[in-house]
């Protein structure tokens, strides 16, 4: 198993480490033989789905992690080129992973929230795992999981900052190829977040197909 070691040392010598970043992963491992980490991009978009990250592992994976010397960063503090660089290594690794997106249409009928909570579900019973890191804070609903939450969990975790990577960097593509069906919004830009750029946009065009309605867009600037 290559990865680009000289990369990795690049990225991580900009970042501040801890002496044992994988502890809490491994004391869960230990209580419940594997886990998935899932974390979430595009909640606060105006425009586009809702994406969720989702990170497998046991104990057989983290060693495998471990042995390569892999951290994973909430992916708000890497560069895009860094959120893909980390995104391969998860492939290269063979570390089970999944994205969900969730359109605009459903979050629109259920709300972000239960958006939100449903697909949480779905990746738990997609996993069939044992136990469950949530970045942020309790969310009523899943109370009969082993679910723990974790109040900027994605800076703190590296199981979240790799389940964070997952969702932002699906989710910016996704937007990138979106943009050419409307490109008069420049989703490649903004990636449907309620910008300054954007708003002047949709008081211009209106509303695309792809636009939340659920979400209140104010237009007085």
């Amino acid at each position: 198993m290559q990865v680009d070691k000289f990369h990795l040392k690049k990225i991580l010598s900009k970042k501040k480490l801890k002496s044992n970043p994988w502890l809490v992963e491994k004391k869960l491992i230990k209580q419940y033989k594997n886990i998935i980490a899932i974390d979430e991009a595009g909640r606060g978009a105006l425009a586009g789905p809702l994406a969720l990250g989702c990170l497998y592992l046991d104990k057989k994976l983290l060693e495998i992690i471990e042995k390569n010397k892999i951290i994973f960063f909430d992916s708000k503090v890497l560069k895009p080129k860094e959120r893909e660089f980390f995104k391969k290594i998860i492939k290269k690794l063979g570390l089970p992973h999944k994205v969900l997106l969730i359109n605009n249409k459903k979050i629109d009928k259920m709300g972000i929230n239960n958006a939100f909570l449903w697909g949480i579900k779905k990746l738990i019973n997609y996993f069939n795992s044992n136990s469950v890191i949530l970045d942020g804070k309790k969310i009523k609903g899943l109370n009969y999981y082993n679910v723990y939450f974790f109040i900027k969990g994605d800076s703190q975790l590296p199981a979240l900052g790799g389940a964070s990577i997952l969702a932002k960097t699906y989710r910016d593509k996704y937007m990138e190829r979106i943009s050419k069906k409307y490109p008069g919004y420049l989703f490649e830009i903004h990636k449907g977040y309620g910008t300054l750029q954007h708003l002047r946009l949709i008081k211009k065009l209106g509303l695309s197909e792809i636009h939340r309605r659920s979400f209140k867009i104010s237009l007085k600037f």
